[in-house]
């Protein structure tokens, strides 16, 4: 089994001299097999090991485990982390599943450490058996290619780095291993009660499979899961090709698609690129699922600019003209609700997190007019002051700079063609009777424009906070 072992680590490449490796380690047969043959091959390697444990207090026996645990990395002088949680406790304040309660407080408590002390890789004990239950656990979900393509032998979660090093090994060839080192490994008791999905499908539904149908029917779910795997890297690349190719702006808060040429590719490349303009701005897709897919297929249909749907994490998506847009939408963002804010003649304003504006007063000595979508330039003499910063409101219009007669605001960022989610976040400049003096980055108004009369200048420059 070390030789295996070496053999899959030299072939995948899972790890690298120099690094440090923390090993997840119940005290089971799994993780305690894996912490066996790290500590025989590390030196080989040049890697550093460690432990970590976490107790959730489920049993009784989870006290004893933890400190099986301890006593194990002493006897093999390798560094020991434990974490203790009340996750009973945890599980009935927040309304979760066991599961689910489990797998987040640990996985918690291994990326803390991993950062803390500076770990490469998490190594994590699962094996072919639990690659065979996890294809049909995400089978009988109703999961995509990727997640019949099971557990993946090595990953980055939420920014660490994993690895799954026995993954090609059976649960019999561990369990053998530990007869023959004389492990002694703890038993999980709740592994025999059939009352959570994946014991159902590891006590009652594979074995009744192997009986009846295919004795070596993990073996072949296993063998099938890294055939998919594969298919599924390749149309992920073929995917960030054409993500590339149909990308027209890309920043934290905003990514922009070409939507014509988006439709002439094939729906299977579609999803996939709608996957991953939403990955990039979530930096996940744990909450992404088939149904938010078909959600903005529908979306798609209606072709309307201006219509969009709201995703999980804060992630909103819009028809933008011939722009599909995926926004990252910030709590503290300017509403279509009215809001005032006093413009300072003396500092930089937020007006929110993608605007600022500075105001300064100059004289027309000193002033050459550059007009620009950034910059507008005012007879100050002409202002009411104080001036204010607020979102626009229905009915607004003013009479651009040039023009002869008024023109709403809505219609003006019609033409500039400023898509809906952007309207109520631009900052509209008024005087202290309300008058809009500027449409900030797109119309001053002309009843304040320079003159050979004006003597002070009032110049207001639009900030991007984001770019």
């Amino acid at each position: 089994m070390k030789k295996s072992l070496k053999k899959i680590i030299k072939q995948n490449d899972l790890v690298a001299a120099g690094n440090k490796v923390l090993l997840a380690v119940s005290g089971g047969p799994d993780s305690l097999a894996m912490l066996e043959l790290f500590c025989q091959i590390s030196s080989e390697f040049a890697i550093e090991i460690a432990v970590a444990h976490f107790d959730h207090q489920f049993r009784e026996e989870s006290a004893a485990e933890a400190e099986f645990v301890k006593n194990k990395a002493a006897q093999l002088g390798v560094e020991f982390y434990l974490k203790t949680v009340d996750l009973p406790a945890l599980i009935k304040q927040n309304n979760l599943s066991a599961e689910t309660a489990a797998r987040e407080a640990r996985f918690k408590f291994f990326r803390k450490l991993m950062i803390e002390k500076q770990f490469d890789l998490l190594a994590l004990a699962h094996h072919q058996d639990d690659q065979a239950e996890t294809v049909l656990l995400n089978l009988f979900r109703g999961s995509g290619l990727q997640g019949l393509g099971g557990i993946d032998l090595k990953l980055n979660f939420k920014g660490i780095e994993i690895i799954h090093p026995l993954l090609y090994f059976s649960k019999e060839e561990i369990l053998n291993y530990c007869r023959t080192n004389n492990l002694q490994p703890c038993f999980d008791s709740s592994n025999q009660e059939s009352i959570y999905s994946r014991n159902i499908i590891r006590n009652q539904i594979l074995p009744l499979v192997e009986k009846k149908l295919n004795p070596q029917v993990k073996e072949v779910i296993a063998r099938n899961a890294e055939i998919l795997t594969a298919e599924d890297n390749f149309l992920n690349k073929l995917a960030l090709t054409s993500y590339q190719q149909l990308m027209l702006s890309e920043s934290k808060l905003e990514i922009a698609l070409d939507l014509t040429d988006f439709k002439k590719q094939e729906q299977v490349l579609q999803r996939r690129v709608l996957r991953l303009a939403y990955q990039k701005l979530n930096n996940n897709l744990e909450d992404l699922y088939l149904e938010h897919i078909l959600e903005i297929e529908k979306l798609l249909l209606s072709e309307q600019t201006g219509r969009g749907i709201d995703l999980p994490g804060r992630i909103r998506v819009e028809i933008s003209y011939d722009r599909l847009v995926f926004i990252k939408v910030a709590q503290n963002l300017v509403s279509n609700n009215l809001t005032y804010q006093k413009l300072s003649l003396a500092k930089i304003v937020n007006w929110n997190q993608n605007f600022s504006l500075q105001a300064a007063i100059v004289s027309s000595e000193d002033f050459e007019i550059t007009n620009t979508k950034l910059q507008a330039a005012f007879d100050l003499n002409k202002l009411e002051l104080p001036l204010f910063i607020r979102s626009r409101k229905s009915g607004d219009r003013l009479q651009p700079l040039g023009m002869k007669g008024e023109k709403k605001v809505k219609d003006i960022l019609i033409d500039a063609k400023v898509p809906l989610y952007k309207r109520d976040q631009l900052p509209i400049i008024v005087d202290s009777a309300d008058n809009i003096i500027w449409v900030a980055g797109y119309k001053m108004a002309n009843n304040y424009k320079i003159t050979k009369a004006t003597t002070k200048i009032l110049v207001l420059n639009l900030i991007f906070n984001q770019k």
